[in-house]
């Protein structure tokens, strides 16, 4: 893809060794990632603390002011970041769709950072953000705990929001977005039911940070 760095920062391409650390991905698949931490450094160093304070559930930012505060700071950084990586030809050529959240919106930590990120970092510009992804029921965050949902699991529980869809054709891309790359496997669910009624637009998908799982490849 041509456009996507800018001002010293760029959205980084997955090698065929790190590809092989995320195991739902083939070699078919355009993804991109700005940042690396590696397992165990969850919330601490300059990374972890920048994913830890992006994630910060709604409900416990919004009963602790200094929490909120870092939760906004990560967002306004994140989005000054993808804003120096994509040329704006780039980001007015595709439909962004974030990954849906693992909580649903009827919900109080229903989380929308991944929009509001997007629509912060475009600002100005002609863009196309479409929630086109939902899960039908609140499904718990795989970085709370050890047991993780598999992925068929998951792609039962996601679905495309067909009436967002209609509201306009998409564009000739689009981009998943999303905040973290670990096994793939979201990835994986939400671009196999977009290509469902999409099978001729291509889907790639950018990530704030990826888990490395070797230190060679760490990102200080």
């Amino acid at each position: 893809m041509q456009g996507l760095c800018t001002h010293g920062l760029c959205m980084r391409a997955l090698d065929e060794q790190r590809r092989r650390e995320h195991c739902h991905l083939s070699a078919a698949d355009d993804c991109r990632y700005l940042f690396e931490y590696l397992p165990g450094s969850w919330g601490s160093g300059t990374v972890g603390r920048l994913i830890a304070n992006f994630k910060c559930r709604p409900t416990l930012a919004a009963a602790h002011p200094a929490r909120l505060h870092f939760k906004e700071c990560a967002i306004a950084r994140i989005a000054a970041a993808l804003r120096a990586c994509a040329c704006r030809a780039f980001v007015e050529g595709a439909t962004w769709v974030p990954v849906p959240p693992s909580v649903v919106p009827a919900e109080s930590d229903y989380d929308d950072r991944l929009a509001r990120t997007l629509d912060r970092a475009f600002t100005g510009y002609d863009l196309d953000l479409r929630r086109l992804l939902r899960q039908t029921h609140s499904t718990r965050p795989d970085h709370h705990g050890a047991h993780r949902l598999s992925c068929a699991a998951l792609l039962r529980v996601i679905r495309t929001d067909v009436q967002a869809l209609a509201e306009r054709p998409p564009r000739t891309r689009i981009v998943l977005f999303d905040d973290l790359l670990t096994t793939g496997k979201h990835y994986r669910c939400c671009e196999q039911r977009l290509h469902e009624l999409l099978p001729r637009i291509p889907v790639c998908g950018w990530f704030i940070a990826r888990r490395a799982l070797t230190p060679m490849n760490h990102a200080k």
